[in-house]
């Protein structure tokens, strides 16, 4: 994820403009200070400190510590601090929610949860590995990967990392790499929550290479340039909408 940090609407207007998919704005203006956000399109707004916003339209604005938000009827904000201030809006009041307990870590961020097991994303380099900044890990399909350097806790290394979503298990990817995705399923009880981006397990299961939709795909041979050579068997079960 780009994560960009702004004090002023002249920054907001130009960090809204170039917005992707996996970009996060930061409001931080002085307090009294207000910025206008008419829509985020595809980008995630967060206030923090003091930071107060003014929000229209179908924005979505997530209000952290002491920041203060006047929203429209159709803005949905999501309140992370007793301390911010809303006016308005559509209010998602998540400060009395233990994002630390899986269950609850699951259900929040849409998780699917069958027979006991999180079902979560991978992303990985066209030859399944992930981590080679970390530890590298293999990851075929149809196997139970365990980590090597498990660490019961909550707190980014330490064990095997996962998504809700394959599109935020790509945040987590080198951006030159060719990504491939997969999902895979933790018992619950194993599962530790990091962030709303990911969480960290002991052991997965990897159930099935997925497209960025989290629809299951071929399985497929790849070429050195990392495009499929051939196609093996067809695998569409558990076909899921788009998040």
């Amino acid at each position: 994820m780009t994560c960009t940090d702004v004090t002023t609407q002249t920054e907001l207007d130009a960090a809204l403009s170039g917005a992707t998919g996996d970009t996060c704005i930061h409001i931080k203006s002085g307090a009294g200070v207000w910025l206008k956000l008419s829509a985020s399109g595809s980008a995630t707004v967060e206030a923090y400190d003091s930071a107060t916003v003014r929000a229209s339209g179908s924005a979505t604005v997530h209000a952290h510590r002491q920041s203060k938000v006047t929203a429209g009827p159709h803005v949905a904000v999501h309140l992370h601090s007793a301390q911010a201030t809303i006016t308005g809006g559509v209010l998602i009041d998540v400060t009395q929610l233990d994002l630390t307990d899986a269950a609850t870590w699951c259900d929040h961020y849409g998780v699917d949860v069958q027979d006991g097991r999180a079902v979560l994303f991978k992303a990985t380099d066209s030859e399944l590995v992930a981590g080679h900044s970390h530890r590298a890990t293999s990851y075929t399909v149809g196997t139970d990967v365990v980590a090597e350097d498990w660490r019961d806790d909550r707190e980014c290394g330490g064990g095997l990392h996962l998504s809700p979503r394959p599109h935020q298990a790509a945040w987590y990817q080198d951006a030159d790499v060719k990504t491939r995705y997969l999902r895979c399923t933790v018992a619950l009880e194993d599962l530790r929550p990091i962030d709303g981006g990911k969480a960290k397990a002991r052991a997965c299961r990897v159930e099935a290479e997925v497209d960025v939709f989290a629809a299951a795909i071929a399985v497929r041979e790849w070429t050195a340039a990392g495009e499929s050579a051939s196609f093996v068997e067809d695998d569409t079960r558990h076909r899921r909408a788009a998040p």
